[in-house]
Parts: C-alpha cells; sequence; structure tokens
C-alpha cells in the first residue's frame, strides 16, 4: 500500500500540481478543500489506477469523499483490489 500512496502522492505533486513547489504531502492533507485537488485530478488519479494496477473504479469512485486524503484514495484503492 506504501507503494501506491507514493506514486499517488507523486503523480499529485509532479503531474497534476506541480505548481505548489511542496516537497511531501501528509497522509491526512485535505486534498479537495485545501484546493490540491480537483475533478480533473481526480479523473487524472483514476486514469492512473486503471492504467498501473488494472483498477476500475469509474462505476463508483468519482465521488469527492473518496479522494478527501491520500489514505482515504489508498483505503479505496484496497477495497478496489479485493
Amino acid at each position: 500500500m506504501d507503494n501506491i500512496r507514493e506514486k499517488i502522492e507523486e503523480l499529485i505533486l509532479k503531474e497534476i500540481r506541480p505548481d505548489l513547489n511542496i516537497q511531501r504531502i501528509e497522509d491526512e492533507e485535505p486534498l479537495i478543500d485545501s484546493g490540491i485537488l480537483d475533478s480533473l485530478g481526480m479523473l487524472k488519479i483514476l486514469s492512473f489506477l486503471d492504467e498501473e494496477y488494472n483498477i476500475d473504479l469509474s462505476s463508483d469512485g468519482i465521488r469527492p469523499e473518496n479522494f478527501k486524503n491520500l489514505k482515504t484514495i489508498c483505503e479505496v484503492i484496497e477495497k478496489a483490489k479485493k
């Protein structure tokens, strides 16, 4: 799970929001409320998960509560992998 978390964090910091100029996002950092993540960012994460891990969350996964923070995203991924 840490590997997925790190890859999602890297995706956010390098591809979705490189303008932030920060090195790390805390697990509980509110991604949407803080403006780090928007709807386009959520779609990019969903696309990444589908391409890299063959995890399709598109039918049920496009809900803001699933992208609350990195911890929540990882929990959603773990449930989808079962």
